[in-house]
């Protein structure tokens, strides 16, 4: 029987070989797969799971800089009411105490600044957050997955976060005396009995904001880091902090940000555009309320000043007019733009309403996404 069975195996004795090996390969091959699989597995779940750690403190940076933004936004607008004051000018027109055509023109020039800086001001002042927080949390992200040896210490993080506050006392005073200057040069032709439609308004603002950019010196979007960031620092900064400003700097003089914010400037004068828009529709229908004081600044109603008030379209016989070819004196036009941005806030107000479009911004939000993911 042995012979036999040793017979078998000789005469079989390739086939057996051949067929070990390929026994053999398909267990390799299918342990390998297995482990492969596995360590794919393994490494796909790792990865979702960093994903999703890494989108969740992104998402909580972004509750941060919004809750950011929001605060400041209030120090920042105390700050601008305060260096553009119109309501010394207001009660001095009301006791009669000083020269009206004077004060007047004073406050011509006041009004129309405060509500320019504040849309440059607020734009300003969302694109510095976006920058600072989303640059330091993909930091302090990248120091807790252990990615580099790096830390951000509690010491430069409160330093680094102190930055803006420059900018909300110190820079905002530099803004508003530039632009402030500029809207002087603007509106020193026009008198205060100057009928004006809404389309000659609005080239009033975009002479200003052209008037801004063709000074390449001081126009706070070429120069940004001029008004917002504190040049006379001390140099033995820590290495950590001033790689984080460096970066600031960097990212904050780039081409990509200053069309972004000459983009979102040109909204907020459109958006103001239509806010006055609502005024000049409310003089035209008067049953349709907008809130709009019918009287002047002084007490005085618009019928006891024929001369600083006039329609300049008829009505249809279906009530239809055309806002753009309606006019309206200077003097008229002046109370409504100070109350743009009234000395205490309303939640309507040009400036409540221009941060919360600059806030839910998706360009802005999408800066700060490719600069949170840049560095995480």
């Amino acid at each position: 029987m042995f012979s036999s069975i040793r017979g078998f195996l000789s005469r079989h004795r390739r086939k057996f070989i051949f067929g070990s090996v390929i026994i053999s390969s398909v267990i390799f091959l299918t342990r390998y797969t297995q482990r492969k699989l596995q360590e794919w597995q393994e490494n796909e779940i790792r990865m979702l799971m960093e994903r999703t750690r890494k989108r969740q403190y992104y998402e909580s940076t972004e509750r941060t800089c919004n809750q950011m933004i929001s605060s400041l936004a209030v120090t920042l607008r105390n700050s601008v009411v305060k260096e553009i004051d119109t309501e010394i000018i207001i009660n001095q027109l009301r006791d009669g105490s000083a020269d009206k055509l004077t004060s007047w023109s004073q406050l011509k020039v006041l009004a129309i600044t405060r509500s320019a800086v504040i849309i440059y001001s607020y734009t300003m002042l969302v694109t510095f957050l976006r920058i600072q927080l989303n640059l330091i949390s993909g930091h302090m992200y990248k120091g807790v997955q252990n990615v580099d040896n790096g830390t951000i210490g509690s010491e430069v993080q409160a330093r680094y976060m102190a930055l803006s506050s420059y900018f909300l006392y110190e820079g905002i005073k530099n803004l508003s005396s530039f632009i402030k200057s500029k809207v002087g040069e603007v509106t020193a032709s026009l008198s205060l009995t100057q009928q004006l439609t809404l389309r000659d308004l609005e080239q009033i603002y975009w002479a200003v904001t052209s008037s801004v950019s063709a000074d390449s010196s001081r126009d706070p979007v070429k120069n940004f880091t001029y008004y917002t960031l504190q040049h006379d620092i001390e140099n033995s900064d820590t290495s950590t902090y001033s790689k984080l400003r460096d970066q600031m700097l960097d990212v904050s003089e780039s081409e990509e940000v200053q069309d972004l914010m000459q983009k979102n400037i040109r909204s907020g004068f459109v958006l103001l555009m239509d806010h006055i828009a609502a005024y000049f529709t409310e003089y035209l229908h008067p049953s349709k309320t907008v809130g709009v004081n019918k009287t002047s600044l002084l007490g005085e109603s618009s019928a006891e000043n024929p001369t600083l008030m006039r329609e300049g379209a008829a009505n249809d016989l279906n009530g239809f007019v055309d806002v753009n070819k309606t006019t309206m004196a200077l003097a008229k036009i002046i109370p409504i733009i100070n109350g743009q941005i009234p000395d205490n806030p309303t939640p309507n107000d040009l400036a409540a309403d221009w941060l919360q479009r600059l806030m839910l911004n998706s360009d802005f939000k999408t800066l700060g996404a490719n600069l949170y993911e840049a560095v995480s």
